[in-house]
């Protein structure tokens, strides 16, 4: 190929508009697409590849065998460090606790994630001052430093070093500026400080420092010595928590149920692989995660479509080359040899390529920031020089691909034959490839559009599910104290007295949101037992979520105090059931010991609660116990009329109670939401995906009738001269795009359906789907069937006879 072979290629491109346009316009949407979802997976694959030597860093991780559904936690007691420390195999040990506090300067308190680091910290995760002393910052309990974009919230700008903040009314000096963590980092912090920082309570950092039972979110994480296998490493916390007391004093509790297991297992995360690590996944206090099923999935797609849009593109390049056979025929007699007209067409079908592959890298620009919004993250670093020349690379080989069978159709042309009006259709063999190709673009399509439905329906229905009570007029608040706190109590007793308000109830945790909780051993006089997971309520907690007893009665403030502990207690229907109560309603009055961590305590059983979905629908509902505590930092309002007016009132109360911190308030159906934000961001892009496939296979049916259009013109014009109507000729040109599209559907309903069930089981509920998502996938093929070949069938049915018979 020369430049000469371009400059022709370009000219004909020029002279054909409309052809021009949509062959490119179709590559490049193709090309944009492949490059958005291959990005989002690059981006997946690549989370905290930044941090130095991160194959040598590891997060300690727990089982606790004693809970009714032992999972994976990231979160660790604290009493770990000195043995991973004094292990000797490791060259660096950091926890990092997450504080998250109110940052004030002269304006409103700001949300600011505060982590508290050791020493070893900053080497282990690559961390430096951008300005400033890090080392200071980490090590004096009234300083920190800030993140550039905290320091930008705060101040305006990066130039924080030496200025004030105030978290709790207390001044804390910025002692250092670092850069902002990845976007794709399981890790994330807005400020860092010391162990010893005055924004943590002493007595909470005590107790958590020495406890080998409290865990409150804090992550340890240990970097190898060169050498050293994580096993070994493993092997060595495993013994720690073996002799710890906790473990000597649950084993002696809860012996029976841990029977053939160790009470607590431990195991080693390494960095790199924490992501798409599914043991953590969805479990409280875990950093982000992602499904790498879906990211193999989502490459899949992303090639699918880009292959399709190629696909499409040699289809239309092929019936050109059939039109030009006469201008090829013409060619050859002049001179021009083989080599000469290859090269002639693969310049053309690389001129096409290069210009869509530009064009689309333009589009996925434009449509970056949308994207980003799509995905819920912030993707850095999609343009890069390398992913361009990928790209580039790619556009090349994609072109020299698409065009080489319509090279082929050229080269195949005899002078003779073209010159005198024959030859000008493809050979069956050629035929039948083509219908296979239009084949897999239509399963595809119906594929994606089934599978898309049955995620989106389920995702919907999941986060709609009913939690056993009508959260639609509750608004909850989260707190920085809990209500022994004088603050919170003012707090609470100013909302009671809003108008349209109808009470306010405390609990330690909005229902909804993942929460570890914890379980204590509850025996019943004939000795039965079982590990019940607690919750503690204000009194009132019931009539505020308007729920009405299954047996005996609830909680109220009329009959109950808030500080009434275990001396009365609530179960619900599961819980009866766990403690061999066969009727629920048989369990109240009964009496149970329980352990509330001031020793043994005899509990009555005052009645029985309805069941409520406390996690999503991916977990098994648990057994709980309900006891009155006034140690509960979560609020629950509950309004007459709109929320949303009310909003700005409970605002102004909480900024006048807690004027040094920043106060969530949420409504209480949002919190089943956030239980399925990956679900809906796999939703959006499979919907993404599925909109181009069914673009891109109306467009290449609509080639295929046009070619079968071209292919059957003498034939239509016999019918019907011979007497055929219109609808004749109209079930002629349409049938075969029919039976095209009930062999994709043979072939790609049964992929989706085996997706679609893979997805589903990993649901406790699901949603009544059925077969309506399949039958949606093929009433979509076949409406853009009708769309694409009405042109061609409208052609078919206006053919003149004496203009075909005269071609």
């Amino acid at each position: 190929m020369n430049l000469r072979d371009f400059r022709i290629g370009w000219r004909l491109l020029v002279g054909e508009p409309g052809y021009s346009a949509a062959v490119v316009l179709s590559l490049a949407v193709g090309f944009a697409s492949c490059f958005l979802l291959l990005g989002f997976v690059r981006y997946s694959f690549s989370y905290d590849r930044d941090v130095p030597q991160g194959d040598r860093i590891f997060l300690v991780k727990m089982r606790n065998n004693t809970f009714q559904q032992p999972t994976w936690t990231e979160s660790v007691p604290l009493a770990f460090l000195e043995p991973a420390r004094a292990s000797g195999m490791t060259d660096g040990v950091t926890a990092v606790v997450p504080l998250p506090v109110g940052m004030k300067t002269n304006a409103l308190p700001q949300s600011i994630q505060l982590a508290a680091v050791h020493a070893d910290f900053p080497a282990m995760f690559g961390v430096r001052a951008l300005a400033g002393d890090l080392r200071q910052a980490l090590s004096r309990p009234d300083t920190l430093a800030l993140t550039t974009s905290s320091a930008t919230r705060l101040f305006g700008g990066a130039d924080a070093v030496g200025r004030m903040v105030h978290i709790g009314g207390k001044p804390y000096t910025v002692a250092a500026v670092v850069a902002d963590r990845p976007s794709n980092s399981t890790l994330s912090y807005g400020a860092l400080a010391g162990m010893d920082t005055g924004a943590w309570d002493s007595a909470e950092r005590k107790v958590l420092m020495s406890s080998w039972g409290y865990i409150n979110g804090a992550k340890i994480y240990v970097r190898l010595k060169p050498g050293v296998g994580a096993e070994a490493l493993r092997r060595h916390l495993q013994r720690a928590t073996d002799d710890s007391p906790y473990t000597r004093e649950q084993a002696a509790e809860l012996e029976e149920k841990t029977v053939g297991r160790k009470v607590r297992d431990m195991a080693l995360g390494a960095l790199p692989d924490m992501y798409f690590d599914a043991d953590t996944a969805n479990t409280p206090n875990s950093g982000p995660h992602g499904d790498m099923r879906a990211m193999l999935g989502l490459t899949a797609v992303a090639l699918l479509i880009l292959a399709l849009a190629a696909i499409n593109y040699a289809n239309l390049a092929t019936v050109r080359a059939l039109r030009r056979q006469r201008e090829i025929a013409v060619r050859k007699v002049l001179g021009a040899d083989g080599m000469r007209v290859l090269r002639q067409f693969l310049a053309e079908s690389l001129l096409v390529a290069m210009t869509a592959t530009a064009l689309g890298l333009l589009l996925a620009w434009v449509m970056l920031p949308l994207f980003a919004d799509l995905v819920d993250r912030r993707l850095d670093g999609l343009f890069t020089p390398i992913t361009l020349l990928v790209n580039l690379a790619l556009g090349t080989a994609i072109g020299l691909l698409s065009g080489a069978y319509p090279a082929w159709v050229a080269l195949r042309v005899r002078p003779p034959q073209a010159l005198a009006g024959r030859g000008g259709d493809e050979t069956s063999g050629a035929l039948w490839l083509r219908r296979v190709l239009t084949v897999l673009q239509f399963s595809t399509a119906m594929g994606l559009v089934a599978v898309t439905l049955a995620v989106a329906w389920q995702t919907h229905h999941a986060s709609q599910a009913s939690p056993g009570f009508d959260p639609s007029p509750l608004l909850v608040l989260e707190l920085p104290a809990d209500t022994s706190n004088p603050a919170a109590r003012g707090l609470r007793e100013a909302l009671k007295h809003l108008p349209g308000v109808d009470g306010v109830a405390t609990s330690l945790d909005p229902i909804g949101r993942q929460f570890a909780g914890a379980n204590i051993k509850v025996t019943r006089k004939s000795g039965r037992w079982s590990s019940l997971s607690i919750r503690s309520i204000s009194a009132d907690f019931f009539d505020v979520h308007a729920l009405r007893p299954v047996a005996g009665r609830l909680f109220s403030d009329k009959t109950d105090k808030d500080e009434g502990g275990f001396q009365s207690v609530l179960l619900n229907a599961r819980a009866a059931r766990a403690l061999g109560f066969a009727d629920p309603a048989d369990a109240v009055g009964q009496l149970l010991t329980t352990d509330s961590g001031d020793g043994k305590v005899t509990a009555t059983i005052v009645g029985i609660a309805p069941d409520l979905r406390y996690d999503s629908l991916r977990d098994t509902p648990k057994s709980y116990l309900y006891f009155t505590s006034q140690q509960n930092s979560t609020l629950t309002l509950r309004a007459r009329g709109d929320l949303g007016q009310l909003g700005g009132a409970t605002h102004a109360l909480a900024a006048r109670y807690f004027p040094n911190d920043v106060v969530a308030i949420r409504q209480a159906r949002s919190y089943f939401a956030l239980n399925y934000g990956d679900d809906l961001r796999l939703a959006k892009l499979l919907g993404l995906a599925s909109a181009i496939a069914v673009m891109i296979a109306g467009f290449g049916v609509y080639v295929l009738s046009t070619y079968n259009v071209r292919r059957l013109g003498r034939q239509i014009v016999l019918r019907k001269l011979f007497g055929a109507g219109r609808r004749d000729i109209a079930r002629l040109v349409g049938r075969e795009a029919l039976i095209l599209v009930a062999i994709s559907a043979a072939i790609g309903l049964p992929v989706a359906t085996l997706v679609i069930q893979r997805y589903l089981a990993s649901f406790i509920e699901r949603a009544p789907i059925g077969g309506w998502t399949l039958l949606a996938g093929i009433l979509t093929a076949l409406l853009v069937t009708l769309v694409s070949t009405l042109r061609g069938t409208l052609a078919a049915v206006r053919m003149s006879p004496a203009m075909a018979l005269r071609d």
